[in-house]
């Protein structure tokens, strides 16, 4: 005769010690994340952010056309980034955003080669909400807090200077590096 109360028992003892598993299996991280990601970080980036309405964006072809509905539509929001430019996340899988950047000004569409997809940084940050991509309206700065272009070598924090048609990669620090420290940067 089948038990369904000893079936439920067994089952939920595998759910309860594979989470328990899961969640100790992911590193803890308490760099100084506040600092790194803070005002005074992209305070040495500032631009002056317009104020105009902005153009639809170019997606006549490539793989802007691919995305031209999540890309029109993030457009429409106005600038976030670089004074002028929208950044647009798309989602591309588990954890991982593909990346456009839109001119508000021109309609066009940048998909920066360096920085085709992030995925999340899978690490224990405890209270601190660290975000995928951290950019300001006012700031060419890009911080990428996971892997750029899902290369598990590049985990960590990435931050990257627009210089008005492409991300330039400045300073990388694993998350190995990263979450060993316990001072400032």
């Amino acid at each position: 005769m089948f038990h369904w109360r000893a079936a439920f028992a067994s089952i939920a003892a595998i759910v309860i010690s594979s989470d328990v598993a899961a969640q100790s299996a992911i590193p803890k991280c308490f760099a100084p994340f506040a600092t790194l990601v803070g005002d005074r970080t992209f305070a040495r980036y500032t631009v002056d952010v317009s104020r105009s309405k902005p153009v639809p964006p170019d997606v006549s072809e490539g793989v802007a056309h691919t995305y031209r509905t999540v890309i029109r539509e993030g457009a429409k929001l106005g600038p976030n980034f670089a004074g002028h430019y929208t950044i647009i996340e798309i989602g591309c899988g588990a954890a991982t955003s593909c990346v456009a950047i839109a001119d508000a000004i021109t309609g066009h569409v940048y998909l920066p080669s360096n920085l085709r997809s992030a995925t999340a940084l899978l690490w224990d940050t405890g209270q601190f909400d660290l975000k995928r991509l951290t950019y300001r309206p006012d700031s060419r700065l890009l911080i990428v807090a996971g892997e750029p272009n899902e290369n598990e070598n590049r985990a960590g924090l990435s931050y990257y200077r627009w210089n008005g048609s492409q991300l330039i990669l400045m300073r990388f620090v694993p998350a190995t590096v990263l979450c060993k420290r316990s001072t400032k940067l």
